[in-house]
This record gives structure tokens, sequence and C-alpha cells, in this order.
């Protein structure tokens, strides 16, 4: 693919007083890289500078995405925070043109080398911007839009507020100017705060806990010396049709919903492309780490504003299961035990992390994410997100453009899955798979049996 370069631009953080915003307790458990989402429009589409016009226009109200991330860096150092104001770095725009190719020659839209060009690379002086998009124009008119924003500043459901408020905006909608709520100050704890829940063993490590002695048990990474190679990790794109996905749930007696279906079905596919049913006797455990949205769970409580907050509001639920059980368990009996994760999380448990981070987020003690795992692996476990609720598939942009395909950017670790609404004639799901390219050959080739 011929991508063309016209010009790379920054946009302006407001002309605010600088100010340092401490990570929220969510921010600390957040991954600590930059999330990458590819967006195809069909022609006709908004000419570039309306596209910036209305972006200059939107990004006042989410002060975070032109801010400068600021890493102190090194042990007993003072936290990670975000630099808002004149102090931020502004959000990184590239403008670029596919002149020798239509966008119709990309679509289905699908993981390939080639889409690497199409967003900008997060390089060691771009990684201080929260916010980088790249507006790409083909020779039809068609586009591809890139976002990659920084996911301790924002999870999805904070950028796909951000992107349909640019969406509205370049369609000449009233938008607002109101800031969206964000940082610890507009996460309100209880009065006194109480933790439930022990979150240093489970989003946390325990104090003075090394890596290794919080891993101990793990079985080692399927690489040499611990290095990742991470061209070895395919990412592939599965299409599951609107009748399979209910034969599957057909199948699992049709207790369970979309998500907790297609998901535990991925799962247990994965597990025996990995060969882990039958290794060891089948005795590895794996476990599915699910992203949890709390924003539903937690209103009426009075710890979200009532206008909406903008960062991370997402904690991970776990079930886990034996792997010769569950690769030849029932579909039904792997769906219950997402469910049974995914419902454990629940109100009191964020709202008790809530509580944990007014008690100890506050900058004196450690606190180290529990899951971050050997760089590019997740093996023998999987994560999964659900974009299946987060609307990114109803964007518009306006001019009669029609959005014909939404993807993940490059994801180099291997386990990853993202289930989302397939934009094909008949709906459906699709689910973006990273894993080791020996493994992503067996799921393949198994991914659409129903044993």
């Amino acid at each position: 693919m011929d991508v063309q370069v016209q010009r790379t631009l920054v946009m302006p953080p407001p002309a605010a007083p600088s100010a340092e915003v401490p990570l929220t307790v969510f921010d600390l458990a957040a991954p600590t890289y930059h999330v990458t989402v590819l967006f195809a429009f069909s022609p006709p589409n908004p000419t570039n500078q309306a596209l910036l016009d209305a972006l200059a226009a939107t990004l006042p109200r989410f002060p975070l995405l032109t801010a400068a991330r600021l890493d102190r860096g090194g042990p007993g150092a003072a936290r990670p925070c975000h630099v808002t104001g004149e102090g931020g770095a502004g959000a990184l725009v590239v403008e670029a043109e596919v002149p020798s190719s239509a966008l119709s020659d990309h679509l289905p839209l699908a993981p390939s080398p080639g889409l690497a060009l199409l967003h900008p690379k997060v390089t060691r002086g771009a990684e201080r911007h929260v916010l980088m998009l790249q507006i790409n124009r083909f020779a039809c008119g068609g586009i591809v839009l890139a976002s990659s924003a920084h996911h301790q500043a924002a999870d999805g459901h904070s950028m796909t507020t951000f992107l349909h408020a640019w969406a509205d905006a370049v369609r000449g909608d009233d938008i607002g100017r109101a800031l969206v709520p964000y940082g610890p100050a507009a996460l309100v704890p209880r009065r006194p705060p109480r933790c439930e829940f022990e979150h240093r063993a489970a989003e946390f490590l325990p104090l003075s806990s090394s890596h290794a002695a919080a891993r101990e048990d793990k079985p080692p990474a399927e690489t040499d010396d611990h290095h990742v190679d991470h061209s070895e990790i395919s990412n592939t794109l599965l299409h599951y049709t609107s009748e399979f996905v209910a034969e599957l749930k057909r199948r699992a007696h049709g207790r369970y919903t979309t998500f907790e279906t297609v998901s535990a079905h991925v799962w247990r596919k994965i597990t025996i492309a990995r060969g882990l049913g039958v290794a060891d006797d089948g005795a590895t455990r794996t476990s599915i780490r699910v992203a949890v949205n709390g924003r539903g769970r937690l209103a009426g409580t009075g710890t979200l504003p009532a206008e909406g907050f903008f960062g991370n509001v997402v904690l991970t639920a776990t079930s886990g299961a034996r792997a010769a059980d569950l690769a030849s368990g029932t579909l039904a009996d792997a769906a219950a035990l997402v469910r049974a994760g995914i419902r454990a999380v629940d109100g009191r448990y964020f709202q008790s992390f809530v509580d944990f981070g007014a008690l100890h987020g506050g900058g004196d003690e450690e606190l180290e994410p529990a899951c971050a795992d050997e760089a590019g692996v997740l093996s023998p476990d999987v994560e999964a997100d659900s974009w299946l609720h987060l609307d990114l598939h109803r964007l518009d942009f306006g001019c009669g453009g029609r959005l014909v395909g939404f993807l993940p950017g490059k994801v180099p670790q291997d386990g990853v899955v993202v289930l989302m609404p397939s934009l094909r004639k008949g709906g459906g799901v699709d689910v973006f798979v990273a894993l080791w390219e020996k493994h992503a050959r067996e799921l393949s080739a198994i991914a659409y049996t129903m044993d």
C-alpha cells in the first residue's frame, strides 16, 4: 500500500495554566500503551479541513487528550501523571494520501502488514502525546481514520464518547462547551471509604512483592530467554454469521449473552489450538480475563459525575479452569464460567475499588499492576474485550460517507481477543484474535466447528 504523508501537525492544548493531573486508581491499573483503532468510510467524505476544524472545536471538552504524559520513571519515583493546559503536548495529527488505490481494494478491512502505514507510529518522542490521529484519503475519496490513544488516559467508552462528539461537530451539531469531568477529583468514594475486597491481590501486586514472586505458579512463556519476536504473533479476524452465533447460543441452552457465548467458544478453541488440553495431561490452568465497564454498575451511587466521566472505569473479571476440562467440557459450561467471573465484579466491587484508591492511591504507596505479564505473552490465558455495545459501529462524520469497516491496529500480544459487531451484510460478530502464528493456523482450522 502506497501511503504518502502530506503533513504532520499538532492541535495545541487549551490556553490554560499548566496543571498536573494524577492518574486515577483505574488509570494505574490500566495498560501502559496506546490503543489504535482504524475506521474505514466509503465516499463521499468531509474534507480534511472540515475534520480538523471540528477536531479543534471538540478537543477543549476533553483536556486529557491534549495533555502531555509525564513518566518520571525509575524505582521509587513519583507516579506518572498528565500535564494539561499550556504544558500539554497537544494532539498529533498526520494527513496522508493513498493515491494509487481505492478503498474498496482493501475491503473487507482485515489485519495485514500494510495497515501499520495507516496510523502514527508510537516513537520515543510521540509517546508524550496522549492522542494521535491519522487521516488517510484514498484515490476514490474514501478515508481510513486512525485513532491511537493512551489507555491510561481513556478506556473504550471514553474514546467512543470523544469520537462521536468529533463526528457530531463535523456534521454541524451543537456539541456544547462543557468539559467532560476527569481525573481523581471526579471520583467520589464512600464516607468513610471501606475496602470490602483485597485489591492488592487482584488489581495490584502485594506490597514488596516482585513480579517473579507474584507469578511463581505461572507456566513459563513459550519464548526463548523470555524474548518475544513480535513478528511471530499473527493478527487474524474471524467472522461468525448471525446464524452461527444463534446456533452457538442454542447449544449453550439460550441462557447466555452473545458476548458470554462467543467469547467462551473462542476461549475453548484457543485452548485447543495451543495444545493445552493434552499437554501435562491437561493439568495446566487457563483463564479468560474480561474487561468490565463499571459505569452501569456505579449508576445512581454518586461515585461518578451525572454528566459523565472521561478516563478509565474498567476492571478485569477473571474466570479459570483446567485446560483439559475446558477443552472437553461443553460450551454452556465455559459460558457459565465467563458469566460468573463478570458478575463477581459488581457494583460493590467497583465501589470498593474506588475506596481503595481514596485510601491508598495518593502516591505514598507503591501500586504496581498485577496484570503486567511478560511482554507479548498471555498464554495460557486469554484477554477478551467486547466492543459489541460501544457504538463505534455507529460513527457518522456526515456527507453521505458510510462506515464500512473498523478494526484494532496491530496487536503484538499473544492471547488478545476483541469481539465487534460485523458490518457485513447479514450482521454477525467479527472476532479479532492475536496468537502465535502456529496457534493461529490451528485456530483457523477449528474456529468454525461446533464441537
